[in-house]
């Protein structure tokens, strides 16, 4: 968050005017504007988010590789998102998957619609845009936990807002029944 002042009036991220300041309350101060403030992911679709992490560049080229570019213009839409370590820690043979193994895998990553990670808990289950499959949701020590199968996968970043959704950063990659390994 950034402050500026321009002619005597006090500007927050340079858009948005301080309209009532110094409103003092009980714990604290308020000051109130004249916009909704939002993270700047929020200003992306998800396939420029996925695209610009530098933590997320194995994904992003399955997805770019599978023509998943719907991420940029539809939505909304939840999808979890493996890191390029859990890429690494993988034992699937990205090499060895067919085409549609591979938007198989991609769509066992993403469910319809908005979703933040209480709103997953409470859920405790949701289908994903793969056919007949689902994931399980439960917590533990206030961290969000992926249950899929005998496997399971934590939640290490939640709730990253963009245009098209919401993106849920996962330590694993969430492996479907039938994937070669290595």
């Amino acid at each position: 968050i950034t402050f500026t002042v321009d002619n005597g009036t006090v500007f927050v991220n340079n858009d948005s005017e301080i309209t009532t300041p110094d409103i003092d309350v009980r714990n604290g101060v308020i000051h109130s504007i004249n916009n909704v403030l939002l993270p700047p992911s929020a200003l992306t679709t998800t396939w420029e988010y996925l695209d610009q992490s530098a933590s997320h560049t194995t994904f992003f080229e399955l997805l770019e590789n599978a023509n998943f570019t719907f991420l940029d213009t539809d939505g909304p839409f939840t999808m979890f998102a493996p890191t390029n370590d859990a890429f690494d820690r993988s034992t699937i043979d990205f090499n060895a998957l067919t085409v549609n193994q591979t938007k198989d895998l991609l769509n066992y990553h993403i469910i319809s619609g908005n979703h933040l990670s209480y709103e997953l808990f409470k859920a405790r289950q949701k289908e994903t845009l793969l056919e007949g499959m689902s994931l399980k949701f439960y917590a533990r020590y206030y961290k969000l936990y992926i249950k899929y199968g005998p496997y399971q996968s934590r939640v290490k970043s939640k709730n990253i807002l963009t245009s098209t959704g919401v993106i849920h950063v996962v330590d694993t990659v969430l492996r479907i029944p039938g994937l070669p390994s290595m």
